[in-house]
């Protein structure tokens, strides 16, 4: 646990207006990062477009009618992309800037659109959907880091929090996009939505040369003068000289000549420490959580798990598939407002409680309907899908990339969110490609494995997870630290840890 401390950013007087919808420099960094967090549409869009397209007959026709295995590879194949480009997406987000990472990842994200989307088979197919995977990883590694860098201190666990929030925003496009296109008697049907998906990376590609770097990274490289302007701009309205961002400037430098001890370990940072591994030991259980507790089926499988409960009409599977879209958006915002509200590890556990509940609700009423087919508990089961759904997405969504984020310090935070994205997705290729056959195998009994899964990671969280409210980036970094660690970095010359710097006693800006 991090011990409780003052947060100082809020003692310091800051050229800012209280509401962040009144000030020109946080209204300017906030629409700055909405277009950086656009980018995880196209992630959304992905996993909610392919379970409608298994719902249209002339997609099933060109891809020469893929039977379960060949559906879990195609799947699958975007997560074979994915952990092709987590690899380098590191060393080009910290080597070149997060704004390289950005666009390398629109840039292979659109040009996998263009092949998905002009494909006459199956392996064509494949092709375009390994390359979005590709692009996938490197704004998934650069986004967060960027957002997290960028963000107003009092502003931070929120919109990173939005970050993962627009996987719904493409989710709903791509439910509502193929409701309409559903109608169509051609390969049009599932083109359309396909290339809509090119729509995001190219709004991405158009508007970042307008944005700033991550004022961590220019002082990392050294170029302390244009970091100076960018949180005087985004953070003070132009104030050089405002009390918050000579305080982060400090800061950042501070744990920047900490981190330096490091700067020659590389990808070694990740495990060099014993806090380093447990910080790395949080950071890849978030993502097992979020894959593994069984939300996944839901998202990638809605059409087959309908069609298992007797909903097989297009119209009926692809309405209800974009109310769910629609229901998850919501219950997703609610949570990335709450994580500076009530905290994330209450955050966490309401989640892992909800899903709980709500498997054991499903797994009842599917068995019942299995038994003997009342369209009650179809209908029941529909529902459970939904508070199912409504659990995960009060914590796994928005701080499924937030809370990892936060705890990685800068030295660690792309090599752990690229080990994270990475593992994430060979997890994913075992799970989506096993998911079809189980469902199809054993029917509502599957349930049961996730339920087991749910109750482990409930006491993981319990007995494991840090709270990170109200501290700042640098804060953090002392995370897991022992009094060996701090005694390391109290002898370094010249570098007092920052949980002993005094804040300056000045009284709040109205």
């Amino acid at each position: 646990m991090a011990p409780s401390r003052i947060d100082v950013t809020k003692t310091l007087v800051n050229n800012t207006n209280a509401k962040w919808w009144k000030d020109p420099g946080m209204k300017k960094l906030n629409f700055m990062i909405v277009c950086v967090i656009t980018a995880q549409m196209t992630c959304g869009y992905d996993e909610a477009v392919v379970g409608n397209f298994q719902a249209m007959k002339p997609w099933l026709k060109d891809m020469s009618y893929p039977d379960p295995s060949h559906i879990g590879l195609i799947t699958t194949i975007i997560f074979v992309g994915g952990f092709i480009g987590s690899f380098p997406a590191s060393p080009v987000a910290d080597r070149y800037g997060r704004k390289a990472g950005m666009y390398i990842g629109s840039f292979f994200t659109l040009i996998g659109t263009i092949i998905q989307t002009t494909a006459f088979g199956y392996a064509q197919f494949m092709v375009g959907r390994c390359l979005l995977g590709v692009g996938i990883s490197f704004t998934c590694i650069a986004g967060p880091s960027m957002v997290a860098e960028l963000a107003h201190p009092r502003q931070r666990g929120t919109v990173l929090g939005f970050f993962n929030t627009f996987w719904y925003v493409g989710a709903i496009v791509a439910a509502w996009g193929s409701f309409g296109s559903g109608h169509m008697n051609n390969s049009w049907c599932w083109r359309i939505p396909s290339l809509i998906q090119g729509v995001a990376p190219c709004f991405l590609i158009a508007m970042l040369p307008f944005m700033p770097e991550s004022p961590r990274w220019l002082l990392a490289k050294g170029k302390a003068e244009e970091a100076r302007q960018v949180l005087a701009e985004y953070h003070a309205n132009g104030t050089l000289d405002d009390e918050l961002v000579l305080y982060e400037i400090e800061e950042i430098n501070t744990a920047l000549a900490i981190e330096s001890r490091y700067a020659e370990v590389g990808w070694g940072v990740l495990w060099n420490t014993t806090a380093n591994r447990k910080k790395m030991g949080v950071t890849i259980s978030v993502f097992v959580l979020c894959l593994w507790c069984g939300q996944g089926v839901i998202s990638y499988y809605f059409s087959p798990l309908l069609t298992s409960l007797n909903v097989t009409g297009t119209n009926q599977q692809t309405g209800i598939n974009g109310g769910m879209q629609i229901w998850n958006f919501l219950v997703s915002i609610a949570g990335a407002c709450l994580a500076d509200r009530i905290g994330r590890r209450s955050l966490w556990l309401i989640s892992l409680v909800a899903m709980i509940c709500s498997n054991i609700g499903i797994t009842i009423t599917s068995a019942v309907f299995d038994r003997n087919g009342a369209d009650a508990a179809a209908y029941m089961a529909i529902v459970f899908l939904f508070f199912y759904n409504a659990g995960f997405n009060i914590a796994c969504n928005p701080l499924a990339y937030s809370y990892p984020t936060e705890i990685l310090p800068y030295s660690m935070r792309t090599k752990g969110l690229a080990v994270m994205v990475a593992i994430g997705q060979a997890l994913l290729i075992v799970s989506q490609y096993a998911n079809p056959v189980a469902i199809a195998a054993i029917g509502w009994k599957y349930w049961l494995f996730f339920l087991g899964m749910l109750l482990l990671f409930l006491v993981m969280v319990y007995f494991t997870y840090p709270e990170t409210k109200g501290l700042t980036l640098e804060e953090l970094a002392n995370l897991f630290e022992d009094d060996e660690g701090v005694k390391i970095m109290e002898k370094m010359e010249g570098i007092e840890p920052e949980f002993e710097t005094v804040p300056v006693e000045t009284e709040k800006k109205e």
